[in-house]
């Protein structure tokens, strides 16, 4: 495995405090794709086995949601970066995508398949733990971010951010 592909997988978060040895295995395991703006990375409720990091791009992060109308309309709920990673609810147990998922720009992945994650956390727990414990933290944060969007939304639906 390359020594780019290691140098990444150091720079995000939900690999912090593996050592070189286990970004090593992590790295053998990892598969490189280059996709277009525009492409659909995968859809709200389709079945997945694969967890993805952001080498280089951004991709949007949507769900279906229903208007007053009873119009459906895809909602951007977050915007994810270089070096983030998304799909991992997957490695949870998860296997139905709870959103869609866009490239915004050209994007470079790294692509995780979840049987292969689980075989290297079953020769070495240590990866499995501390992949979990950043994980948890990762999803608290995109929780946190959902929730505040979700309540700013619902205040403007109940008109309380236009009354002075």
């Amino acid at each position: 495995m390359s020594a780019d592909v290691i140098e990444h997988l150091q720079r995000v978060d939900v690999f912090a405090g593996l050592n070189d040895e286990e970004l090593h295995r992590v790295a053998a395991i990892c598969k490189p794709i280059r996709l277009a703006a525009g492409h659909v990375i995968f859809e709200e409720g389709a079945d997945g086995d694969e967890l993805m990091i952001i080498l280089e791009g951004c991709v949007r992060i949507s769900l279906n949601t229903r208007s007053p109308q009873g119009n459906m309309a895809s909602t951007t709920i977050n915007m994810l970066y270089t070096g983030q990673s998304f799909g991992e609810m997957v490695l949870l147990g998860g296997a139905t995508r709870s959103a869609t998922v866009t490239c915004v720009g050209p994007c470079a992945l790294l692509v995780i398949r979840e049987h292969d994650f689980a075989t290297i956390c079953e020769e070495n727990p240590r990866i499995g733990y501390r992949v979990m414990r950043n994980m948890a933290s990762d999803l608290v944060y995109k929780l946190r971010s959902s929730n505040l969007l979700l309540r700013g939304n619902i205040r403007w639906q109940q008109g309380e951010l236009g009354k002075h």
